[in-house]
């Protein structure tokens, strides 16, 4: 199975966010007011446990050195504060041009497939993306 490619921020400064402080409680205040973009899963009890600036964006530091894909920022954390979501016209305020974004989902013929009364679509994994604001109509 083909490990998916990491996606890259292009416009991020790490001295900007860390001089905010911990972004831990607000990514916490979040979650519990049910703006978060994605399923939280564990990332609330990860968030109250961290006193790290660090950790609260990249979590999993305490338990390894090793850099991997769970060590790095969810979309979602992102779009706490920055909410702007227009695709594809948003993409490249964050992401280098040409970056490849589209989930798995999204290959040759999903247009057609997803339409279909048969498909299992999981719309709430479509609002990180297309933002909450998303309807099926704005498309189609």
């Amino acid at each position: 199975m083909k490990t998916p490619a990491v996606t890259l921020v292009t416009r991020f400064s790490h001295r900007q966010h860390l001089g905010m402080g911990n972004l831990a409680r607000i990514i916490a205040a979040s979650i519990d007011a049910k703006t978060y973009l994605s399923n939280p899963g564990e990332i609330r009890r990860h968030l109250n446990s961290t006193n790290s600036p660090c950790s609260a964006c990249h979590r999993g530091m305490e338990e390894s050195d090793a850099v991997s894909r769970a060590a790095l920022p969810q979309m979602a954390d992102c779009l706490v504060c920055h909410t702007r979501i227009d695709p594809p016209f948003s993409c490249e305020s964050c992401h280098a041009p040409g970056e490849h974004l589209k989930p798995a989902s999204h290959a040759p013929g999903y247009v057609d497939r997803h339409s279909s009364v048969k498909a299992q679509i999981d719309k709430p994994s479509c609002v990180i993306c297309h933002g909450r604001k998303f309807t099926c109509q704005g498309c189609h």
